[in-house]
């Protein structure tokens, strides 16, 4: 086991900026962090990974911070993965640049031990905690996407041993992948999806053992990214992900796509001018609220649009709020390189916020989220394929509800009501044999499978 390096400090809120309607409070300044994340099952809990193997950990939804490392604090390293077990909090697993593999701890990040890496000790990476992906309703079973070469990697026993199921096809040597996603619906959860440097969006069926590109490629340009990958908590099928150029010439090549098809099909949303890398999905009682950052990996042109813009959806990508208004500061490396990387929801004195983690220091916002802690499954209709049907378990009290029938492609096909308690069965026996998908509301309940007969 690898036995910590700690120092032991308080960092307080130096800095407080107001703009419009939000104010954020820069609680971690001058240093550089590359991921953060909150502790499902204790919002006041929040981690974020620095250099040199350094890391913050904070037990009060990051108003003061020690300082903790992954082995010595020594050396070069960026951690840009750095993420709770999602029912098991003790345990974390952290990754990134300079890293080989990945690390995991099981007593809060005191002590760690190398639990996957490459066989001949070459260099490993994990891009970011986008490729970090836990089976929905089973979390020890996990998965990881090497950055280069594309390998899938799966664990059944919480991080503990490691096989290689699947490798992203028709991947040159430069290029990088940067983020993993699984479908959250217990349904669906074989559909996974992957994207990263000069690559296509790729999509599994298959829990990740064979791969397909989806034709989509973010504009197709070399030295552009597929960022990050987020699936909707509130839209059975949705999905959102974010891309990143590096040069002028790419401009356009950025931005938000947005998915309604569980990735098959992609279209650009907004943002196509921006390099964007930061992207969050919360559940409200509304819908989706969104959150992206910028990020320009290398600054080489002042007409590159990208790092140090932060904009908030509150509703699903209709509308959006401009939060860029910072007042950024240079890093520990006096580098004014204002890029972000990630958010995460936290929890203040019984109120949510949200953290970010930029290459400037950590900023909490203190006014810009209706977020409010809810379960998925509460609001979640039960789809069930058998063959030539799909059982539609009813919530309790609700006796009416519709359906739709559509093709991958959102060709819709056929529709119905569903009138009466408990289960209710849709027939698919006078369709052709295809893959279908299926939808299902019933009053503030959705639901949605795919299935083929």
């Amino acid at each position: 086991m690898k036995i910590r390096y700690a120092v032991i400090f308080v960092l307080f809120a130096v800095l407080s900026i107001a703009s419009h309607a939000q104010e954020w409070l820069l609680t971690v300044p001058q240093r550089a962090v590359f991921s953060i994340a909150s502790n499902p099952l204790n919002r006041s809990s929040v981690i974020a990974g620095n250099y040199s193997r350094e890391f913050l950990t904070s037990a009060d939804g990051g108003s003061t911070w020690q300082a903790l490392s992954i082995g010595e604090a020594t050396g070069s390293s960026q951690i840009s993965t750095l993420l709770f077990h999602p029912r098991d909090t003790l345990t974390l697993f952290a990754g990134g640049v300079g890293f080989t593999g990945l690390e995991r701890s099981t007593d809060a990040g005191f002590s760690w031990e190398n639990v996957l890496k490459d066989p001949i000790g070459l260099r490993f990476e994990v891009a970011s905690n986008g490729c970090v992906a836990f089976y929905p309703g089973r979390p020890d079973t996990m998965y990881v996407i090497r950055s280069s070469p594309g390998v899938i990697f799966r664990s059944v026993n919480r991080g503990e041993n490691w096989d290689s199921i699947g490798v992203i096809p028709g991947l040159s040597g430069s290029d990088r992948m940067r983020a993993l996603a699984i479908c959250p619906e217990v349904d669906s959860a074989k559909i996974m999806l992957a994207c990263g440097r000069r690559s296509m969006m790729y999509r599994s069926t298959d829990g990740g053992k064979t791969w397909a590109s989806t034709g989509y490629a973010f504009g197709g340009q070399a030295d552009n990214d597929g960022a990050q990958i987020r699936w909707s908590p509130t839209v059975p099928g949705k999905v959102y992900a974010v891309a990143q150029f590096l040069v002028v010439q790419n401009t356009g090549s950025g931005g938000l796509h947005i998915s309604t098809d569980y990735g098959v099909t992609w279209a650009a949303k907004k943002f196509m001018d921006t390099s964007l890398f930061a992207l969050e999905v919360f559940p409200t009682k509304n819908g989706d609220e969104i959150f992206v950052g910028g990020s320009q990996l290398s600054i080489t042109s002042p007409a590159l649009k990208g790092d140090s813009i932060v904009f908030r959806s509150p509703d699903g990508g209709t509308t959006w709020q401009d939060l860029s208004n910072i007042q950024w500061v240079a890093n520990e490396l006096e580098q004014l390189a204002p890029n972000v990387w990630g958010f995460a929801l936290v929890n203040v004195d019984g109120h949510p916020e949200v953290i970010m983690a930029t290459e400037v220091g950590v900023f909490r916002s203190t006014a810009v989220t209706s977020v409010r802690e809810s379960s998925r499954s509460l609001q979640q209709i039960s789809l069930r394929s058998t063959g030539a049907s799909v059982l539609v378990t009813m919530p309790e009290g609700i006796h009416m509800g519709s359906y739709v029938i559509s093709t991958l492609l959102g060709q819709i096909i056929s529709s119905g009501a569903l009138n009466g308690t408990g289960v209710q069965r849709i027939d698919l026996s006078g369709f052709p044999a295809a893959p279908y998908l299926i939808r299902a509301n019933a009053g503030e309940f959705v639901g949605a499978t795919i299935t083929t007969r």
